[in-house]
């Protein structure tokens, strides 16, 4: 029996694995990350250090290729402080936890500030982006302008709740892979909507109950990650930096952003500009 220590553990998944019972598999196997979901469909990531802390995460003193030996659909089970998979058992006890929500209310007391440095955050995202990022029906370039073209989300910004459930069809599953495009998109919108919307929690519900039935697992657990107004330790990095840091801090924590992925970070990204000069 191998063993792994947990270096820490999202407060969201922690409270998860308190929730009995805990039946859950391996959903899929990267190189730096071990997916998994429960029979619920909640999703826990078993992650190395340099991926770091995120709202799924338990980031485990792993080098990238240990997880190699899980394989996918094998059963994990919690024994007292021990999530055991396969063979592997991964100790929980000495994992400090980590709080995914940023602190909002301290972000929207420096939205003036944060509106302020906009224009500077998207020079420097479209000198970062990668080249094969947004496919989401909207140009890379129109969504960091605040105007996702043919999208009916500004209307749902401003209270048509049709239109915003229009607008989250129409994303929500759109491109390939794990997490599309389209929903990284929406998770950017929603991180957009908890700094800027004044009713974030009833505009971030509606999108991610239209939009996670109709896409991947993984992309489901990350829209509703989101709509809780959880996010990456990256992402906490970057609103920071906006609303206190000088520019060589926005500069390093956009570009940290960005490498989320292939083209994840700088969906998302576009997705949390795109409504950010029209609200």
């Amino acid at each position: 029996m191998k063993t792994i220590q947990a270096l820490s553990i999202s407060r969201s998944v922690r409270a998860r694995l308190e929730r009995p019972p805990f039946k859950a598999r391996v959903l899929a196997v990267f190189d730096r990350a071990c997916d998994l979901v429960t029979t619920e469909g909640d999703v826990i990531a078993l992650v190395t250090p340099d991926i770091g802390d995120g709202p799924l995460n338990i980031v485990a003193n792993t080098q990238p290729g240990d997880f190699e030996t899980f394989a996918r659909d094998t059963a994990a089970t919690l024994q007292r402080a021990n999530l055991q998979i396969g063979n592997v058992r991964v100790d929980l006890r000495e994992a400090a936890v980590w709080e995914p929500c940023p602190g909002w209310n301290t972000l929207r007391d420096h939205s003036d500030i944060i509106a302020s440095r906009l224009p500077t955050l998207r020079e420097i995202a479209v000198c970062r982006v990668p080249a094969a990022s947004c496919a989401v029906g909207a140009d890379f370039a129109a969504a960091l302008c605040g105007r996702p073209r043919g999208s009916p989300l500004p209307a749902g910004w401003n209270g048509d709740l049709a239109q915003l459930r229009q607008g989250a069809t129409q994303l929500a599953g759109l491109g390939n892979g794990l997490t599309p495009a389209g929903d990284d998109f929406l998770c950017g919108v929603m991180l957009w909507t908890w700094l800027a919307h004044p009713t974030p929690s009833e505009f971030c519900r509606v999108v991610v109950e239209v939009a996670a039935p109709r896409t991947t697992t993984l992309s489901a657990a990350f829209l509703r990650s989101a709509a809780k107004g959880e996010c990456s330790a990256a992402w906490h990095r970057l609103l920071n930096a906006l609303a206190s840091g000088p520019h060589d801090e926005l500069d390093a924590a956009t570009v940290e952003v960005l490498a989320h992925g292939a083209t994840s970070g700088a969906d998302t990204l576009a997705g949390f500009l795109a409504l950010s000069s029209g609200e």
